[in-house]
């Protein structure tokens, strides 16, 4: 993979990153699995390759797998209105609004009207003082500001769609998605906490003001996370909420080709197909963050609908990223799965998507 391997490289010696993981498999076995840099660069210790990172967005998709379970068992729907659940949440939006993030349920950061308030509801939930149930009603009293299916409007959908899980199911987030896909998928790193703090993966910042781009590490940065790690949460967030390792996650990744464990179908494989398609067809105009228009959203997931823009990749390629950097690939046709791990804020995923993902396919010579 000596593409790949170029490229990390740069991006580190560019000082985007001081380290990185990145695993690579086809058809489910391990094409490539290394790590690069540093995990302490003060102290000099390298990055290790069963390093645990904090995946964020990445969270989202395995949630929306647990959700789809629950369909699949007939307990839940697609039509389903949420507000059977969270009653002062406006009755147009039901659980598809959530999955492809047009119910009109911002972050902070990109609230016209109430950033203040969920600004504040993002600060209770790093309090680690509030469970998830609490922090959904909370967010149930903020208005929306557009009619659900209108617009795509990326925010805590998922988070939301995590309280309604707990309710259905009557367990934790964190322990139902332990018994219905991480033991099963035996992502024995994977959880609302980390579960060996000696791998723990440092994060890091920079000053994106500054013409000299320097790292330093940054204990401070704990967005949407209680500030104890080594704990599982109160409040477990199916939208940010996840640690891993790029081993386990492509475990995930994997799943996601087949809809299988053990030889077993799982997860019927129409459900796939329906996260890994465009989900919001009349939204063409709709921009998906920095992605290229050949992009389109599933559910919680990118979904490439047309192979013409740079990078090419292939037609039906679909993933996510986190906010510090880390990113995932699932390629169906080729049988590709790619977890690619940092954590750095900003996490400059946008160029990880471009020129990392055309340095895999120059490398599996799948570039046209």
């Amino acid at each position: 993979m000596k593409n790949v391997e170029l490229k990390i490289k740069e991006f580190i010696s560019k000082g985007l990153y001081p380290g990185a993981v990145v695993k690579i498999d086809v058809d489910g076995v391990n094409l490539y699995h290394s790590s690069f840099g540093y995990n302490d660069i003060e102290n000099m210790k390298p990055m290790s390759i069963n390093q645990i990172f904090p995946i964020y967005s990445m969270t989202k998709p395995i949630v929306i797998i647990a959700a789809l379970l629950l369909v699949q068992e007939k307990l839940i729907s697609l039509d389903t209105k949420i507000c059977n659940y969270y009653s002062k949440f406006n009755k147009k939006i039901k659980l598809k609004n959530l999955l492809n993030m047009t119910s009109g349920i911002p972050y902070s950061w990109n609230s016209k009207n109430y950033e203040n308030e969920l600004l504040k509801i993002e600060e209770l939930i790093e309090s680690d003082n509030f469970t998830l149930n609490e922090i959904c009603e909370m967010i149930s009293e903020i208005p929306i500001q557009i009619e659900p299916g209108e617009e795509w409007i990326y925010g805590m959908n998922i988070d939301i769609l995590g309280g309604i899980i707990e309710k259905i199911s009557g367990m934790s987030l964190s322990n139902f998605l332990k018994q219905k896909i991480l033991i099963p998928l035996d992502m024995k790193d994977t959880d609302f906490k980390i579960t060996d703090s000696n791998r723990k993966a440092i994060k890091y910042s920079y000053n994106v003001e500054t013409s000299n781009r320097r790292l330093y590490r940054d204990e401070y940065y704990h967005y949407l996370m209680p500030k104890c790690f080594d704990k599982t949460p109160k409040c477990c967030l199916g939208g940010s909420g996840l640690f891993s390792t790029a081993e386990d996650y492509n475990k995930f990744l994997n799943f996601l080709l087949t809809g299988k464990i053990k030889g077993k179908q799982y997860l019927n494989k129409k459900w796939l197909n329906e996260m890994s398609t465009n989900q919001i067809p009349k939204l063409r105009n709709q921009k998906i963050f920095d992605l290229n228009e050949d992009y389109r959203f599933g559910y919680g997931i990118r979904v490439r609908v047309k192979n013409e823009n740079f990078p090419l990749t292939e037609i039906g390629e679909f993933g996510w990223g986190g906010i510090l950097g880390t990113s995932s690939l699932v390629d169906p046709k080729n049988k590709i799965v790619m977890s690619f791990m940092v954590s750095v804020y900003p996490g400059n995923n946008s160029i990880v998507e471009n020129e990392l993902f055309y340095a895999l396919y120059k490398d599996l010579k799948y570039v046209k």
